[in-house]
C-alpha cells in the first residue's frame, strides 16, 4: 500500500519518536543504580551538555516552574550530582553545574544507549548501516538549520 505525502510524514514522525523512546528507555536502565528520577536526569543533562546555567535558564529550557527546578536541584545537590555556586558577575544569582559524579551518571547512560544502538545496527548489513548513518547525518543537518 502506497502512502500519500502526509501519511509518510506522519509515519516518519512516529518512527523517529518510537526509536528515540526505545533508546532513551535503554539508557535509563542505568538510572536504576541511582536514586534519580527522569526529571532530575533531564536537568542533569542540560548542565552536562550546555554547561553551568542559572536556575532561571534551567527552568526556561526544561519548561518547568522555578519552584520545581529548585526542588530538583536541591535533591541533586544533596546527593552529590550537582553543585550550586554564586555567579561570577552577580553574586545574587545561583549557577548550577554538574559534579564528577553527575558526569559519571550521564556518561554511563550514554554508554548504555550506544551499546543498544550498536546491537540494533549490527542486525543490518554494513551497506544498510552506512546508508542509515549518512541519512541521519543529512536529516540532522537540515533540522539544525531550522
Amino acid at each position: 500500500m502506497k502512502k500519500n505525502g502526509d501519511e509518510i510524514y506522519s509515519h516518519v514522525e512516529e518512527l523517529l519518536r518510537m526509536i528515540c523512546f526505545k533508546i532513551r528507555v535503554q539508557g535509563r536502565i542505568v538510572l536504576r543504580d541511582y536514586a534519580i528520577t527522569p526529571a532530575q536526569f533531564d536537568l542533569m543533562q542540560r548542565t552536562y551538555f550546555d554547561g553551568p546555567q542559572t536556575m532561571t535558564r534551567l527552568s526556561q529550557t526544561l519548561g518547568i516552574a522555578k519552584s520545581t527546578t529548585t526542588g530538583l536541584v536541591m535533591r541533586l545537590e544533596r546527593d552529590g550530582f550537582l553543585r550550586r555556586k554564586q555567579g561570577e558577575t552577580d553574586k545574587r544569582i545561583a549557577v548550577v553545574e554538574i559534579t564528577e559524579l553527575g558526569r559519571e551518571v550521564i556518561e554511563a547512560v550514554i554508554k548504555k544507549r550506544v551499546e543498544y544502538v550498536k546491537e540494533v545496527m549490527e542486525e543490518f548489513s554494513l551497506d544498510t548501516s552506512d546508508r542509515i548513518y549518512h541519512s541521519l547525518i543529512e536529516l540532522s543537518k537540515i533540522i539544525k538549520e531550522r
